[in-house]
């Protein structure tokens, strides 16, 4: 049996041998991808400057690029924002990053997003100043570095906001690179050029309450060349 089996293997091997020319002319059967969409504001922002804060303004969308000079004056508090990034670094308007800002961050951890239905009331966490450094604590962690290739890949965590404004919002990093996935980069090494590019996804809960409306309606997409983000 064995040797009939042994046969048969290189009987094959060289059939596609004389005949490899009809086989790289047969195409694949396309393969399926199956990827759930989401119907919640994505917003991306570039924090490649390590030496400068790009800050955020959900409420509005809008967001500001203040040097590290800058910042060390009083113009963070002379701005409307939320959450300041500069590469993997994550500063609130609160707290010691800015006394008379607002912005506090609740960790809720690896959960699903669509899933939260309010936003907690009270807890909500402000920046404190760790070995001179600003730093929230409920931020400080949003990411896995990966010490083979040297780099970043988001835990995708959820996080409860109270924002400037007082409204109440959810968030999640998906993803840290330009042109590449997070997911990609586990195997190779992808350039400081393609990095700190965050996308985020938010939602922000209904006006003067903390629930958030349901987005749960998602389509899902079977076909190799949609890939909706």
């Amino acid at each position: 049996m064995l040797l009939g089996a042994t046969i048969l293997f290189h009987t094959t091997l060289n059939y596609m041998e004389n005949n490899i020319e009809e086989f790289e002319t047969v195409p694949l059967p396309p393969k399926k991808i199956k990827k759930i969409t989401t119907n919640n504001p994505i917003i991306k922002i570039d924090a490649k400057d390590r030496n400068a804060w790009m800050l955020v303004e959900f409420s509005s969308g809008k967001t500001l690029k203040l040097s590290e000079a800058e910042a060390e004056t009083s113009k963070l508090n002379q701005a409307n924002w939320d959450l300041g990034f500069s590469r993997t670094k994550i500063i609130t308007n609160g707290g010691k990053t800015n006394p008379s800002g607002k912005t506090g961050v609740i960790n809720l951890g690896f959960v699903n997003f669509d899933d939260i239905r309010t936003a907690p009331e009270t807890g909500y966490v402000q920046d404190h100043r760790s070995l001179g450094n600003l730093i929230n604590k409920e931020l400080a962690g949003w990411y896995n570095y990966r010490t083979r290739t040297h780099n970043i890949e988001s835990k995708r965590n959820v996080y409860a906001m109270k924002l400037n404004n007082g409204d109440f919002m959810k968030m999640r990093i998906l993803n840290y690179y330009c042109g590449q996935k997070d997911q990609e980069c586990r195997s190779m090494m992808c350039t400081r050029e393609e990095a700190a590019c965050l996308t985020i996804e938010y939602l922000l809960a209904d006006p003067g309450s903390n629930a958030f409306p349901d987005t749960r309606i998602a389509k899902i997409i079977e076909s190799p060349e949609q890939i909706v983000e």
